[in-house]
């Protein structure tokens, strides 16, 4: 039972850091075209 317990929360914990990183990517995405319009309306 205790195994089953470890590997719930380690499968929690992974999602958990992919959630992380998606939103991360997102926020990057974001920045990233904000950045681009930008350096759009400098040229």
């Amino acid at each position: 039972m205790e195994t089953l317990r470890l590997a719930r929360a380690t499968h929690r914990l992974l999602e958990r850091g992919v959630e992380a990183l998606e939103k991360i990517g997102r926020e990057l995405e974001r920045y990233n075209d904000r950045q681009e319009r930008i350096d759009d309306t400098d040229s």
